[in-house]
């Protein structure tokens, strides 16, 4: 009996032994055959919001690249918070993705409770390069010189994409530059707010670059500024803040994919890599530049380090833009 029961116990120290080895094992096998279902990319917009737009076309020719439907899920409001609080709960095995547009997720952290951080997410890849612009009404300002000047006069009504955006940042630094102090008024789209500046219920906006081309190009707005170091596709002849004598900081954002916390590497990997192929992909740089997108090539340490970098500017910036809010 004794020593049947000294065997048992050697046999269960060996399957004890390996039990993590196979359950490990097993696991890395299931990823072996990923992706084998549709991929949803959750996405913090309205259709056919700015980031919507974005997502939707990347994740079209991402296709080519990963063999399974992609799904885009529309969670909007909060600025992104509630989609990101989405993709932070989902299963980490790769086939939930969320969308962001940093430094706007940071921001969020700054200015309201949040279940996440976003460095809690496992950066995947990082496409496009986000410029601003400030837009009026064709038939007001021609040049900053003539807006500055009527705002010393009178209170402007200025739109924002969001409180705490880029946007908002990018404008209040304007305002401070310029010495005026503006009514703000935000949405939950850029496309809402040079909708507005189209109809002349607000002064100007200050919004992502390519949310205001469609009304540049039907005459409806003018862009006064483009807050980009380099030249915008749609921009030609719009200066930047250097350019028309004003020391306004030019702060560009990113758009990219983040996968929920703990999502395997090798899952990661191959999202990754498909990722880089579309961001190459002549059709999809052909859809780009029509559309006025600015397409980067950041790979899942070069997004990382990017978004901590952000994290720095938008400490910088909290405290002008609680004092604004403050005052609404």
């Amino acid at each position: 009996m004794r020593i049947c029961r000294q065997t048992l116990l050697i046999v269960l120290g060996v399957l004890l032994t390996w039990l993590p080895f196979v359950s490990g094992h097993s696991s890395a096998a299931a990823n072996d055959n990923f992706p084998s279902k549709p991929i949803t990319f959750i996405s913090g917009w309205p259709g056919g919001g700015g980031g919507d737009q974005e997502v939707r076309g990347f994740a079209l020719y991402l296709k080519k690249y990963l063999p399974v439907s992609m799904v885009i899920e529309n969670v909007p409001g909060a600025a992104t918070k509630i989609a990101l609080t989405k993709a932070w709960k989902a299963k980490p095995d790769g086939y939930t993705m969320v969308y962001v547009t940093p430094p706007q997720q940071i921001l969020n952290e700054f200015m309201s409770k949040t279940e996440y951080t976003t460095r809690d997410f496992v950066p995947v890849y990082s496409f496009f390069k986000r410029s601003f612009a400030m837009t009026v009404n064709s038939e007001t300002y021609k040049t900053v010189d003539e807006f500055v000047r009527a705002a010393k006069t009178r209170t402007m009504s200025i739109g924002l994409s969001s409180f705490g955006s880029v946007a908002h940042i990018t404008a209040l630094s304007a305002a401070k530059v310029w010495g005026i102090t503006p009514n703000w008024v935000p949405f939950e789209t850029g496309s809402t707010a040079v909708t507005q500046v189209a109809g002349k219920h607000l002064d100007a906006a200050f919004t992502a670059a390519t949310t205001a081309i469609p009304l540049m190009r039907g005459g409806k707005i003018r862009a006064l500024l483009r807050f980009s170091d380099t030249p915008l596709e749609g921009y030609e002849g719009v200066p930047d803040p250097s350019e028309a004598g004003y020391p306004i900081p030019v702060i560009s954002g990113l758009g990219g994919i983040l996968a929920p916390p703990k999502t395997p590497a090798n899952v990661v990997k191959i999202i990754e890599a498909a990722a880089a192929k579309t961001a190459k992909d002549p059709e999809f740089l052909a859809w780009a530049a029509k559309a006025q997108y600015e397409v980067i090539h950041l790979s899942s340490d070069g997004f990382r380090k990017k978004l901590l970098d952000q994290y720095k500017i938008v400490e910088e910036n909290m405290p002008m833009i609680r004092a604004s809010m403050e005052k609404k």
